[in-house]
């Protein structure tokens, strides 16, 4: 199957939903109640966003679910357990090799690095158990 035919075969309204909760997971795992005041700690940054870049970090939420959904079906994913699955192998894998370079150049603490990668894994990995059962 090419990806052609494998992004035809997307349901779009599945990539939505898992597009939303992609975005929403990673706003609650951020707050203060969860993750957010070790973020803010470990980075030395303030909780504000660059408000101009909002938009584009929208796209890219939605570009990240699209290729996973795409994976997903070029790998005929059908349960949860393999959707869920193939997200954490692409969080840990794809994810979780650029945060490794910003382990080593940009010299973050290895706890931030682990509450960047966490989101990733619970999100994608939610996205792609949803992904492979709703087609």
């Amino acid at each position: 199957m090419s990806i052609l035919t494998a992004l035809s075969n997307l349901n779009w309204l599945a990539v939505v939903v898992c597009w939303f909760a992609h975005v929403a997971i990673s706003l609650a795992w951020y707050q203060p109640i969860f993750f957010g005041k070790a973020w803010v700690k470990l980075s030395g940054r303030e909780m504000k966003p660059a408000t101009q870049w909002i938009p584009a970090g929208f796209l890219a939420h939605l570009v990240c679910i699209i290729a996973l959904a795409v994976i997903i079906d070029l790998a005929d994913a059908k349960t949860i357990l393999e959707g869920a699955a193939l997200g954490v192998l692409v969080s840990i894998g794809f994810i979780g090799a650029i945060l490794g370079g910003e382990l080593v150049w940009e010299k973050i603490p290895f706890q931030l690095f682990l509450i960047r990668l966490g989101d990733q894994v619970l999100t994608l990995g939610f996205a792609g158990a949803i992904l492979a059962i709703w087609k």
